[in-house]
C-alpha cells in the first residue's frame, strides 16, 4: 500500500495547507492509495467555501489538474486519520509563535511526534512507502523503525508555461537536506552529458530567452517569508538581510524583485523595484543574481547568469565549481536526471520505478522517455 501524508497543523494560519494536493491524489488514485493526514482535510465542501479556499475556484482545479470529490468519494477513501499535539505544544513552548513551531518540524526528531506517525503507520498495514510534501524528521525516523522508505515531494523549480513543468521527488528531503549533491557525486566521472548551456535551456524553456540588457549590476530575489525554504534552510539569512546585504555589497546599483505570494511590498521609495512581467524578464536585466535559495537562481542558471545563492537547495551543487564544463554538466544531471517530469510524480507505476532504487543512467532515460512521448511541449 502506498501511503499520502499531509500535514495539518496550521503553521501558516490555515488548517489543511495541502489540501490541492489532496484533491489532486484523490482525483488521480481514488481508493489505489491509503491518505494520512488530520479530518479536517475531509471537510465538506462548503465549509471550505464559507473559508474562501483559493482551491475551490475553478482556475486552480483547470491549473494543477484536479476536481473537487464528492462526499461519497470523501467517505469511501482509503483513509487513516492522524492527530498530534505537537503544534499545540510548540506553541507553548515557543510563546504561540507559529513560525517557530514550523522550524522545529522541519528540523528536529520531536520523540513525542515520532511516536504518533510510528503508531499511526503501524496500524495501516503492509506499507510499500510514505509519500510526504513537506520535510519532517520526525516522520522520517518513524518510517526508518518501520523500514519503509520515505518519498519528499512537491512542485518543481521549473515551471509551465515558461518551462517544462518538473517536480521533486527525493528520499532525503525538499527545498532543504536534499539527495542531489550526493547523487551526482557518487556518478560524477561516469556520468557526462554532450551538451551545452543553450541545449539545456532548449529543452526545457518554451521559448527563446529575451537579449540580456544587463541594466543593472546586481537582481535581489525576495521570497515568501514563511516558507519552508526561509524558515529552515536559509543559513541565517531572510529577505530584509538580503537586503542589508545589497546595500553593503552592491552599490546601489540593484533592483528587487518580490515574490508574488509575499504579503509585503517593497517601499519604491528606498529600492528599485523590479515589474518585469516574468522572472525570465527581470534576468535579463541583472548582470548576476542574488538570491537566498529562489528557484529564479536555476533560471538565472540556464540563461547563463552568474548566481549568489546563499541558503540550502538543490540546485547549489552546481553553483560550487568554477570550471564551466563542469557546471554545465551539473545542470545537466540537476535537469534530468534529478528533477522529474511533473505528471510522474502523479504516476504510481513511476513511484515504483523508483523504489526499485534504479540506475542515474535508468532515470534519465525513463524521464527522457517521458518527455519525447509528451512531444517535449512543455503541457502547452
Amino acid at each position: 500500500m502506498i501511503v499520502a501524508y499531509f500535514p495539518s497543523f496550521p503553521f501558516r494560519g490555515h488548517t489543511a495547507p495541502y489540501l490541492w494536493i489532496f484533491y489532486k491524489l484523490l482525483t488521480t488514485y481514488g481508493d489505489r492509495i491509503h491518505f494520512l493526514t488530520d479530518e479536517s482535510y475531509r471537510n465538506d465542501l462548503e465549509t471550505w467555501r464559507k473559508h474562501e479556499r483559493w482551491e475551490l475556484l475553478d482556475d486552480s482545479q483547470k491549473r494543477q489538474g484536479y476536481r473537487l470529490p464528492t462526499l461519497t468519494e470523501l467517505e469511501a477513501m482509503n483513509f487513516t486519520s492522524f492527530s498530534s499535539n505537537f503544534f499545540v505544544r510548540k506553541l507553548a513552548e515557543h510563546n504561540g509563535n507559529p513560525t517557530q513551531a514550523f522550524y522545529d518540524y522541519l528540523s528536529y526528531v520531536d520523540t513525542s511526534l515520532e511516536e504518533d506517525f510510528y503508531n499511526s503507520i503501524l496500524s495501516i498495514g503492509e506499507v510499500e512507502v510514505v509519500l510526504n510534501w513537506c520535510n519532517c524528521p520526525s516522520l522520517s525516523a518513524a518510517c526508518a523503525r518501520l523500514n519503509i522508505p520515505v518519498m519528499n515531494m512537491e512542485l518543481g523549480p521549473l515551471r509551465h508555461p515558461e518551462y517544462q513543468s518538473t517536480g521533486y521527488l527525493d528520499f532525503s528531503g525538499v527545498n532543504g537536506n536534499t539527495e542531489a549533491a550526493a547523487r551526482y557525486a557518487a556518478v560524477a566521472e561516469e556520468c557526462r552529458f554532450d551538451l551545452t548551456l543553450k541545449d539545456l535551456r532548449g529543452f526545457f524553456a518554451a521559448s527563446p530567452p529575451p537579449m540580456l540588457t544587463k541594466e543593472y549590476e546586481s537582481g535581489i530575489v525576495l521570497q515568501v517569508e514563511n516558507d519552508s525554504n526561509l524558515i529552515a534552510y536559509a543559513n541565517g539569512f531572510n529577505n530584509q538581510v538580503l537586503l542589508d546585504y545589497a546595500l553593503l555589497n552592491c552599490s546601489r546599483n540593484f533592483i528587487v524583485r518580490s515574490h508574488p505570494g509575499s504579503a509585503f511590498r517593497i517601499n519604491e521609495s528606498l529600492f528599485d523595484v523590479d515589474h518585469s512581467p516574468t522572472s525570465i524578464d527581470f534576468i535579463a536585466r541583472c548582470e548576476k543574481i542574488i538570491t537566498i535559495n529562489s528557484s529564479v537562481g536555476l533560471e538565472a542558471l540556464l540563461m547563463g547568469v552568474p548566481v549568489v545563492a546563499f541558503g540550502d537547495s538543490s540546485f547549489r551543487f552546481v553553483l560550487k565549481t568554477e570550471d564551466e564544463k563542469e557546471r554545465v554538466n551539473r545542470l545537466a544531471f540537476y535537469l534530468f536526471a534529478y528533477l522529474v517530469p511533473y505528471p510522474l510524480i502523479f504516476d504510481l507505476d513511476y513511484i515504483r520505478f523508483r523504489l526499485t532504487s534504479p540506475s542515474e543512467q535508468e532515470i534519465v532515460k525513463k524521464h527522457l522517455q517521458f518527455y519525447e512521448s509528451a512531444g517535449n511541449t512543455n503541457e502547452r
